[in-house]
């Protein structure tokens, strides 16, 4: 399932925003692809809601964070995003990459995922990708995109 995001995130949602795709069309492709039918149903539905949780970003908004809080995750929730992961996303949030609201939006999908523990390269792809689909949070796409280029270009900031 998650191939087939990626797949989708690399061939339509960073050429142009404005493309109206039919789902119909998608699907074709992707089974031409060899893409399983479960698996693109299961990411299109995944990307459904992705848009959906920014779409209702105003109702959805966490109140900011006191400086003295963190993020405690669930046992779960550290099932699927080890610590590896966890160190990540604090990370970003530090850089201010990543905000309140970001984060948990990151937390939320990556829970959706039909995975059992999410490698940190996906989990950096899953925060592009959220990070994309905000209109709010273009500068730190940007950011982020850079970074994770440069890093596997070999260059180190």
């Amino acid at each position: 399932m998650f191939d087939v995001i990626i797949y989708l995130f690399e061939s339509y949602m960073q050429v142009d925003q404005n493309v109206e795709v039919d789902a119909q069309e998608i699907t074709d492709e992707l089974l031409e692809e060899g893409f399983q039918s479960t698996d693109i149903s299961k990411a299109l539905s995944w990307l459904d809601h992705l848009s959906g949780l920014h779409e209702h970003a105003d109702e959805n908004k966490i109140e900011e964070e006191m400086p003295t809080s963190y993020r405690v995750y669930s046992e779960l929730e550290q099932k699927r995003i080890n610590s590896e992961g966890q160190g990540y996303i604090f990370y970003l949030e530090q850089a201010n990459i990543l905000s309140t609201y970001t984060r948990e939006v990151v937390i939320d999908c990556a829970m959706l995922l039909d995975v059992n523990e999410l490698a940190l390269q996906d989990l950096k792809w899953l925060i592009l990708m959220v990070l994309f689909n905000d209109p709010e949070s273009e500068n730190e796409f940007l950011q982020l995109e850079s970074m994770l280029m440069d890093f596997e270009d070999g260059l180190i900031h």
